[in-house]
């Protein structure tokens, strides 16, 4: 690759730099073909060659205003590169560039890229000294030396047949162990290819047959798959894949599917691309899967809390019972305490029991009091029996997209399933008994947050002074719910309440909580809240935006939060 690149990019001048993620660089040299070098110091993807991708093509963001690219710019201005050279056995590459003065001593500087596993990097030198780095390095360390060969491994080139059989004895006999751990320079893949190549002589044959290829030979540039090329642009998210560029022939992968390139650069170049769009793929689908899985958890959320509030709504039939009883012993039922003494009806034997007074102070009154309880349960009973099943099959709807999303594997089929996840414009009723549309969902109300609560109501809260104003005096009907924090400056929220029914509990604790959130008093653990019909809110003539008076009211303490779901 290094030999490859010399015959390009020296002689040549720098360009625009960009800076891609965190680890890879993109540096112009002005080719004819508008092709850039491409630095990566991503341990996941090293590389360093010639793409025709432009900086708009890669996956993250690219940047020319980072430190680094303009450290980059300011030391290369001017320079000419006039020099290549890989270093030694190692993935160390030097760029060397000659600033052009005049008839001033000539300066000159060097890049160089390290593609040593995790430990990559590239560093911009002057002399020896390290003016910066792409990546953080470890240590404090100013001067730049090139890597030494490690000292407890062997040069293959003088490596006798004696010291390599003792290698692979100390290794259990396995050659591509003995390689990869002894012999300075060879990879996974070398060491595999030399097990390979041993098997039809010698490992000391072996290894000096696979010398000659890498370094004697012309480069015979290709890239092996499985699946094939063809089905891995097709379908990037594919579990069993494997892509391994190489500039010879590799015995030990003799059965794959391979594909041979003019050059080593056009090799590494779709092997990187191929990389970063599988990269991109599972990026996105992981992305659609985790949103998905949101949706699951707030909907068995909303379930359990269903089925919680129908398992207390069971007692409809006591309160019936109760009032029945109370009526039918109107003139005899004696009270006690905080307590009714009647006859029960109900039981053949007609014992005299104790039916709580509920704070009411005749057995009439107590009756309607229970009676108002029963019709309650049992409208609460209807909606939630009636909500219930919607919402379990919204929910195996979404279990069974999250089945598909973590199994698909081409960008066609993804972006079907991600259409598909996102709702459709329809009518529903909520249990609220709110009909609600596709359009009113998107409804754009400008100056407010919009909220849903866990019943279903949609939560209103203003902005800025002006849009409180414009909240409650022109968007709130009379018989939604308004809140403010009491005695301290805050948003105004209104939950709205088109169908003029009763509102649940945890739908005004829910609304309470984000109007403690969004006020001044938001840092206290426990909040009082005011909160009324929009009936009984009126703004003065001359009152500031934002104020307001209010002819009736009532107060709830509550913690603040920003509570229900955003929408």
């Amino acid at each position: 690759m290094a030999t490859e690149l010399e015959s390009l990019l020296v002689g040549h001048r720098t360009g625009r730099v960009f800076q891609i993620g965190a680890t890879d660089l993109l540096i112009d040299f002005h080719q004819r073909d508008g092709r850039l070098l491409h630095i990566s110091t991503d341990p996941a993807r090293l590389t360093l060659h010639l793409t025709a991708r432009s900086h708009r093509q890669m996956n993250d963001e690219a940047r020319s205003d980072t430190s680094f690219v303009s450290l980059l710019r300011k030391y290369l201005a001017d320079t000419r590169l006039i020099k290549l050279e890989k270093i030694g056995y190692d993935r160390v590459v030097h760029f060397e560039f000659e600033l052009e003065t005049g008839d001033e001593p000539v300066t000159r500087r060097n890049l160089v890229v390290a593609l040593t596993g995790r430990g990559a990097n590239c560093l911009l030198i002057e002399g020896s000294q390290i003016i910066a780095s792409l990546r953080e390095r470890e240590g404090a360390q100013l001067t730049y030396t090139d890597p030494a060969p490690p000292a407890d491994k062997l040069d293959p080139f003088h490596c006798s047949a004696e010291q390599l059989d003792g290698e692979i004895i100390a290794a259990g006999r396995d050659i591509s162990a003995a390689a990869q751990g002894r012999l300075i320079g060879f990879s996974a893949v070398y060491g595999r290819e030399l097990a390979a190549r041993a098997e039809h002589g010698s490992p000391h044959r072996a290894l000096v047959d696979l010398l000659s290829a890498i370094f004697e030979h012309p480069p015979a540039p290709c890239l092996y798959s499985s699946p094939d090329i063809e089905r891995i642009q097709r379908e990037p998210g594919i579990d069993e894949l494997i892509l391994v560029p190489s500039m010879i022939q590799l015995e030990s992968l003799a059965g794959m599917n391979v594909q041979t390139f003019s050059t080593v650069n056009e090799a590494v170049d779709r092997y990187v691309t191929l990389l970063d769009e599988r990269r991109r793929f599972l990026n996105i689908r992981q992305k659609a899967v985790s949103q998905v899985t949101a949706k699951i958890k707030k909907q068995k959320t909303l379930l359990a809390n269903l089925r919680r509030e129908l398992a207390g709504f069971s007692s409809a039939e006591t309160h019936q019972r109760y009032g029945e009883l109370l009526l039918a012993n109107l003139h005899q039922a004696e009270k006690t305490g905080d307590s009714f003494s009647v006859i029960d009806f109900y039981d053949a034997a007609q014992p005299s029991i104790q039916i709580p007074s509920g704070g009411k102070p005749t057995p009439k009154d107590a009756a309607e009091h229970y009676f108002r309880l029963a019709r309650k349960s049992r409208h609460g009973q209807e909606v939630i029996e009636a909500r219930l099943p919607q919402v379990e099959a919204e929910l195996a709807s979404l279990t069974r997209e999250q089945s598909r999303l973590s199994v698909v594997t081409g960008f066609e089929e993804l972006n079907k399933l991600t259409g598909s996840s996102r709702p459709e414009p329809r009518r529903e009723t909520t249990k609220s008994g709110q009909k609600t549309t596709g359009r009113s969902k998107t409804e754009k109300i400008s100056g407010v947050r919009r909220y849903k609560s866990t019943d279903g109501y949609e939560i209103l809260v203003g902005r800025t002074d002006r849009d409180n104003d414009n909240l409650t005096m022109r968007i709130a009907k009379s018989y939604d719910i308004w809140f403010h924090a009491a005695d301290y400056p805050g948003s105004h929220v209104v939950l709205r309440n088109p169908q003029r029914k009763e509102v649940p509990a945890r739908a005004i604790a829910e609304a309470a909580q984000l109007a403690a959130k969004f006020s001044q008093a938001k840092g206290g653990p426990k909040v009082a809240v005011n909160y009324c019909e929009k009936k009984f809110v009126s703004k003065p003539k001359g009152f500031a935006p934002g104020q307001v008076r209010l002819s009736s009211f009532k107060t709830i303490l509550v913690e603040p939060a920003e509570a229900g779901e955003r929408i």
